[in-house]
């Protein structure tokens, strides 16, 4: 599975030099493209980088419940460390609410970058109608998409020009899918559900990037997050001049930087603290040893 060539699970493959992997998750139906540069930084740390292609997640791969996406992740996850030491994930929107997902169940994942998370749908650009949209799929109303509008989640204005001509020419943009089927958005809402329990079960270290103006998802996501998680590091930083897709807007550079810092830090700390225990055993060992008596 973790093979380069096997292009059936990735949309991107590249195999670093420090026995580290980076599995990045965008956002739903989106793409690598909404990573901005992140992926340029990881790969230039030496770092092993995975865009996952999940069935029924990703674009173009059909129907399946949340809890495909979860397992898939999580079972590759499990894949990776057969070949590398330590794992890191990194999530945009519902990539970073799959993310946290993943890290409940899954207590071998060094770090977590939770950037723009999704837990409830309650930024100041969500219409009124988007808490009825699961009950209009549970009795049966589902041939309908949820199309993306203005502002796109950016604040950049020449950006959200050039996202606004993707939408409407229906191509895939820094922003993801133009629009979601209703059976995506309704598992998506089932993940957010899911991911919320579970904070607590969270001891991978922790960074969460978001802004203070998203119109997706207000700063009580985030918060709920740090209040909750078991992670013995959390750290949070706040972005007040962009808005949902931090990655691509005004201060993506500052995201891209602090992600690439947190994993390279936290796996720095982790090396160290593995170099001592191992300076200290064969210290031990060798105060065991008798001494000779002349």
């Amino acid at each position: 599975m973790t093979n380069e060539s096997n292009t059936e699970h990735f949309e991107a493959f590249y195999q670093g030099s420090s026995n580290h992997v980076v599995i990045l998750l965008p956002g739903l139906c989106g793409s690598e493209l909404e990573m901005g540069v992140i992926p340029k930084l990881i790969r230039q740390s030496g770092h092993t980088l995975v865009v996952p292609r999940i069935p029924g997640y990703s674009a173009h791969t059909g129907l399946t419940s949340y809890m495909t996406w979860i397992d898939f992740v999580d079972h590759l996850v499990l894949d990776l460390l057969k070949t590398h030491h330590s794992a890191s994930i990194v999530g945009l929107s519902m990539g970073a609410t799959l993310a946290l997902a993943v890290a409940e169940r899954n207590e071998q994942i060094q770090s977590l970058v939770i950037l723009a998370p999704v837990l409830v749908f309650d930024g100041w650009s969500i219409p009124w109608y988007h808490s009825l949209l699961s009950l209009a799929y549970r009795v049966g109303f589902r041939n309908w998409h949820y199309m993306e509008k203005a502002p796109y989640g950016v604040k950049n204005p020449e950006l959200r020009r050039r996202i606004e001509r993707a939408v409407k020419s229906n191509m895939v943009s820094e922003l993801g899918a133009a629009h979601l089927p209703a059976r995506h958005i309704c598992e998506s809402l089932m993940l957010a559900s899911s991911a919320k329990k579970g904070l607590n079960q969270i001891y991978a270290d922790l960074l969460i990037i978001h802004s203070i103006d998203d119109e997706t998802a207000s700063p009580k996501n985030p918060e709920m997050i740090l209040e909750l998680a078991s992670s013995e590091t959390k750290k949070i930083i706040w972005l007040g001049n962009c808005y949902h897709m931090i990655t691509v807007d005004n201060e993506r550079e500052i995201v891209a930087n602090e992600t690439n810092s947190f994993i390279n830090q936290i796996l720095d700390a982790a090396l160290s603290a593995e170099r001592h225990s191992l300076q200290n055993a064969d210290l031990v060992i060798k105060l065991r040893e008798p001494r000779k008596i002349d």
